[in-house]
């Protein structure tokens, strides 16, 4: 073995040593003792293997490749790891040290979604094998490509509720990564949200009020007292002042009935006089003069007023016998 080939093995071996180291419990694989043939080697890492559900996990793709028989800039990974979604583009970087040069890939993973969620305290995935394309040195172009393909290692789930016996070989199970988990979320912010409820709560409480205020039972004002109803005239007292109406023109027959009346009430009294008075003028040829009508229903006034002095009278009297 030649001294460039010996120095080229020797970093080859260091650059895979330290991609193992770094990314702790990867699948391992022996560093190969030549790059063979082809000029390249492959690795594949999952870091950390064992997560907690909702853990960020990263997928490390490690080449080492010999540049005058790789063409670095020709390096193509293709892999899938459904049901896990990247979160950001992947981070690639290159390193030429002697006469190798390092590249590594790495991918940013999480799953939140049922298919990932353990049915148990754990559950097992493995990803679709890692394709490395390449195009050999010599050949300066074209679409033929070599390809090397990496299995991943096996990535173990654990559950963060499932109880779970403590290992000491594997104390997975009581890991926190705190840190990879996604940053909350909201629909809306909630200071907006409080805001707003605080807007509906004291809407509600307007409404309220109004709704109280128009069913409260309300005093009903005092009541106007009703006017006395006017005293109603007996029929006498409308005779009379009939009879005393002595600007009635064409009232000779109203006069003459009022007449009537009088005399018939006169007569209940037993006042044969003014009884016969009040006839002979209803019954008189000529219309009743207002003047004779206006003294005779003066003189029944008179004899009205004596007649109801006299009853009170007798009615004092009998009331005070009786007593």
């Amino acid at each position: 073995m030649t001294g460039r080939a010996l120095t080229f093995v020797l970093v080859a071996a260091a650059l895979l040593a330290g991609a193992l180291v770094a990314t702790r419990g990867g699948r391992e694989q022996p560093a190969p003792a030549s790059l063979g043939e082809r000029g390249v080697a492959v690795t594949t890492a999952l870091v950390p293997r064992q997560p907690l559900f909702g853990d960020t996990i990263r997928a490390v793709v490690d080449v080492v490749l010999d540049p005058e028989r790789v063409d670095p800039s020709s390096v193509r990974i293709a892999t899938g790891f459904a049901p896990w979604e990247a979160i950001g583009p992947p981070e690639r970087t290159r390193r030429d040290v002697g006469g190798a040069t390092y590249l590594r890939t790495v991918v940013a993973l999480r799953c939140t979604t049922g298919p990932c969620l353990p049915g148990g305290a754990t559950q097992a995935l493995t990803f679709t094998p890692a394709r490395v394309s390449y195009r050999p040195a010599a050949q300066a172009s074209g679409t033929v490509r070599d390809v090397v393909r990496a299995e991943w290692p096996l990535l173990v789930v654990s559950s963060r509720y499932a109880a779970a016996r403590l290992d000491a070989s594997d104390p997975a199970p009581f890991r926190v990564d705190l840190v990879s988990l996604p940053a909350e979320t909201y629909r809306l912010s909630p200071p907006v949200l409080a805001g707003g409820l605080g807007v509906l709560a004291t809407l509600l409480a307007a409404a309220g009020a109004v709704l109280l205020a128009s069913a409260w039972p309300r005093t009903a004002p005092a009541a106007e007292p009703e006017p006395a109803p006017e005293a109603s005239l007996s029929p006498l007292q409308q005779a009379l002042a009939l009879l005393e109406e002595s600007a009635r023109v064409e009232g000779a027959s109203e006069r003459r009935r009022a007449l009537e009346l009088v005399a018939e009430e006169l007569e209940q009294w037993g006042d044969e006089e003014l009884s016969g008075t009040a006839k002979a003028l209803a019954w008189s040829p000529a219309p009743p003069p207002p003047a004779r009508t206006a003294e005779l229903a003066a003189r029944v006034r008179a004899e009205l007023e004596s007649e109801l002095l006299a009853r009170a009278e007798r009615e004092r009297n009998g009331s005070g016998d009786a007593s």
